[in-house]
């Protein structure tokens, strides 16, 4: 749904088809099958990005890319949060028996992170110009500028990253549904 907000325009959650999705532009792309590192949260947080202020509660999940340098603490590994019933729908337990974890991901277990990987792709569109979204964590709208990726999704939630994040998680080649 687009909602107004005084003289703006706020794209929030609704439920999509797979054909409304396609007609406004979007294309669905498939996971790549990357470790992250997953963490339910004891208390709520909030977390500074570039763009917004993500807001988290008790019981959600946090997950980690943890990437190849290593850190002194949690919070400086890129990280977002995840409601606990969209985390069970998209993320699976990290199957491949041969895993040998590497310094960072052994530093996130460290702290209670367990391995997980994205078991579900996402609609997406690589924004022409910038718009407002109200994301899940996100208390307040927010501009999404031109360039980022507009994802929707599996409870129809907007929610935005950059290129390069884009790339590192999904098959950038559009799949067919």
């Amino acid at each position: 749904m687009v909602a107004s907000t005084g003289k703006r325009k706020v794209l929030r959650q609704r439920m999509w088809t797979d054909e409304q999705l396609y007609k406004a532009g979007f294309r669905y792309y498939a996971p790549i099958k990357r470790v992250v590192m997953a963490k339910m949260l004891d208390d709520s947080a909030n977390i500074e990005t570039t763009l917004e202020t993500l807001t988290a509660d008790k019981g959600d999940i946090m997950l980690y890319t943890p990437g190849d340098q290593l850190h002194d603490n949690l919070d400086d590994y890129d990280h977002w949060p995840v409601r606990v019933d969209l985390f069970r729908q998209t993320y699976g337990r990290w199957n491949d028996m041969t895993w040998q974890p590497t310094a960072t991901q052994k530093f996130l277990m460290r702290y209670g992170c367990l391995p997980y990987y994205r078991t579900r792709g996402v609609w997406a569109l690589k924004l022409p110009i910038g718009i407002y979204i109200q994301s899940l964590e996100s208390p307040e709208p927010v501009v999404v500028p031109r360039g980022r990726w507009l994802a929707i999704g599996s409870e129809g939630e907007p929610y935005h990253m950059g290129d390069e994040s884009f790339r590192e998680r999904y098959q950038t080649e559009a799949s067919p549904v």
